[in-house]
């Protein structure tokens, strides 16, 4: 027996955006069992007027999504001509995202290197003190060359449906895979993450339904759960002992705390909003219980402090605006702009803890994202007859034939 599972209405701004909440009200109701831990202590209790805030907040985000996709369906059209936006399966484009995270994650380990000696980096890893590497990273940072990195989540990901649709692994994909895996090490799981939502998106991508086998399911969980329970350990291992945890324990407690948390300072804070909101930073600190250390503590609480009651109008629009962008580049079939709409979708998972859009690595996404298929568009009108062979050329070479 298999599961049938809607995909269509999941891999969409508002299907993720719930979703995401549904697994953070269940982490946060999850039980301790004595061992685990949530990120806090003390739940925060539900009252009739958190809970209705909350509610309205969430209703309000699944409605500016649901608007925009609508207006960008409606804009677009039923597409039926054929455009020159390259596909998918262009190697152009496959080989474009690879160079360029190339380029950012060598950048990024120079810069690392720079500043820590290789043998001292591999004694950090090998004690569970990863997070080093990262701080290393992060001291005289500015963006430029190094944030070309975020975009091994274009070049992972096409690896990844790449291997899925002609069942071949290519050297190159085995390239993006060690560079993912770089990546994730010395920034955060966030790019795993984001890579492994991406790569579903764009493997089921056109389906209303996916049959899944339990089996095959349950053995995917598992090893996601190992990879991410490595990594936990390889940049947290000391303070996870310091807990008395254990391999196991720590990764189902980094699990439930980073999905439960947010939705515990989210309910907290509905009931504070206007101590929150004319109050000075993190002052939610002194009425809701959450470790010091946690800093994505929903987006709620966030939006809140920057903007006050604003936050409202704001996260409305964005949402729409968003819903817009994700339908209008989907509505060009199966090209390079799916890249992007998986983002846009990555990002509405997120947005239960933190406003995604709002950052640098997202705009990195969105605008590189967009900017190479643009880029390859307009050259290609400009020179028709030498580019177009040229591309043909790439996306043609040695490709395998498509299973049917």
């Amino acid at each position: 027996m298999k599961l049938k599972v809607p995909i269509a209405r999941i891999t969409r701004p508002s299907g993720m955006a719930l979703f995401a909440v549904g697994l953070s009200l269940c982490a946060w109701l999850c039980p301790d069992f004595g061992v685990l831990r949530k990120g806090f202590d003390v739940a925060e209790q539900p009252t009739l007027l958190s809970s209705f805030i909350l509610f309205a907040w969430y209703l309000l985000i699944f409605t500016g999504f649901v608007l925009g996709q609508r207006l960008g369906t409606s804009f677009s059209g039923n597409r039926r001509t054929r455009t020159a936006i390259p596909p998918l399966d262009s190697r152009l484009i496959y080989w474009a995202f690879s160079a360029l995270a190339a380029i950012g994650t060598i950048g990024t380990f120079l810069k690392i290197f720079q500043a820590l000696p290789l043998l001292q980096a591999a004694v950090y890893i090998y004690l569970g003190q990863g997070n080093r590497l990262k701080n290393t990273l992060y001291d005289g940072y500015s963006a430029g060359i190094l944030s070309l990195r975020y975009l091994v989540l274009y070049s992972a990901s096409l690896a990844i449906y790449r291997t899925v649709k002609f069942r071949k692994i290519s050297p190159l994909a085995i390239t993006n895979i060690l560079l993912l895996g770089a990546t994730v090490l010395i920034s955060s799981r966030l790019i795993l993450i984001a890579t492994l939502v991406v790569s579903a998106f764009l493997i089921t991508h056109g389906k209303r339904h996916i049959k899944i086998s339990p089996l095959k399911l349950g053995a995917s969980v598992a090893a996601l759960f190992f990879v991410l329970s490595v990594l936990n350990s390889a940049r947290n291992s000391n303070f996870y002992s310091k807990h008395n945890q254990t391999f196991g324990e720590a990764g189902i407690s980094e699990i439930i705390t980073y999905l439960g948390s947010p939705f515990n300072v989210a309910l907290g804070a509905a009931s504070r909003t206007d101590e929150i909101t004319s109050g000075r930073p993190n002052l939610y600190r002194e009425y809701i219980d959450v470790e010091p250390l946690l800093t994505t503590n929903s987006a709620f609480v966030q939006l809140h402090e920057r903007m006050g009651y604003a936050a409202w109008p704001y996260i409305g629009v964005v949402c729409c605006f968003m819903g817009f962008i994700f339908s209008w580049l989907s509505s060009f079939g199966r090209t390079s702009l799916l890249l992007p709409c998986g983002a846009i979708l990555y990002g509405s998972a997120e947005l239960w803890r933190l406003d995604l859009f709002r950052q640098g690595i997202f705009i990195v996404w969105l605008v590189i994202g967009i900017g190479i298929p643009a880029i390859a568009l307009i050259f290609g009108k400009r020179h028709p007859n030498r580019s177009s062979l040229r591309v043909r050329a790439l996306d043609n070479a040695e490709l395998p034939e498509p299973l049917m």
